[in-house]
């Protein structure tokens, strides 16, 4: 295991073909087709493999897995892709199908901060963003938005399942915005805690109400 970022509860590490099995079962999950629009055909091992090297030789993105560094469990994957280094910014995801348990609630949030953090200082970029489809991952941009993220514009009919269209939320945070909060853990369970959250229910769905043409 080569551990690329360190925080107080994980290890952020270069993919190995140790969690390969893992990581293409939660590929062809239907909870990550529900949020990740890549994974709507079957993936073998050998092509999730694939992909892996092929991302790591690129400059435009950077894909690590998310080990719990008590124990090293593999909890999840994160990623910045399609980074541009003129324009500087990159787009955030992040997978972490398992369930949660008291200890890692908050593991996906402290890795995106980690990431955040790399992106900003390390990589000078000064724009990260992500996408997530609406209204099904609403709980998900919520708890982005009590992160500092916030939302940029919506995409209609960015999707369409049994045959009925979906739109996408676009949400960002700059390297300005980062630097206004404070994110130790203590502070990301408490911008996650019930009373934040329902504010930020609250706001989201009053932006896309402004937004959305019906």
């Amino acid at each position: 295991m080569i551990i690329f970022i360190q925080t107080e509860n994980l290890d952020l590490c270069v993919p190995s073909r140790e969690n390969l099995n893992t990581w293409t079962k939660w590929i062809n999950s239907a909870f990550v087709r529900k949020t990740v629009l890549s994974t709507k055909t079957p993936t073998t091992t050998d092509m999730q493999w694939d992909f892996i090297q092929s991302h790591l030789r690129s400059r435009q993105r950077i894909l690590l897995e998310i080990h719990d560094r008590e124990n090293q469990e593999f909890i999840g994957v994160i990623s910045l892709s399609t980074i541009d280094y003129e324009a500087r910014s990159a787009q955030i995801a992040t997978i972490s199908p398992m369930h949660k348990n008291s200890k890692n609630l908050y593991s996906v949030y402290e890795a995106r901060v980690a990431l955040l953090n790399y992106a900003f200082k390390d990589l000078n970029l000064n724009k990260v963003w992500g996408s997530m489809l609406y209204p099904d991952n609403e709980s998900f941009l919520v708890n982005n938005m009590c992160l500092g993220f916030e939302v940029e514009g919506i995409i209609h009919d960015r999707y369409w399942h049994d045959d009925n269209p979906q739109m996408a939320v676009n949400y960002f945070m700059t390297k300005s915005m980062f630097t206004k909060n404070s994110y130790t853990l203590n502070n990301i369970r408490n911008e996650l805690s019930k009373k934040n959250r329902n504010a930020k229910v609250t706001k989201l769905r009053d932006v896309i109400k402004f937004l959305k043409i019906n």
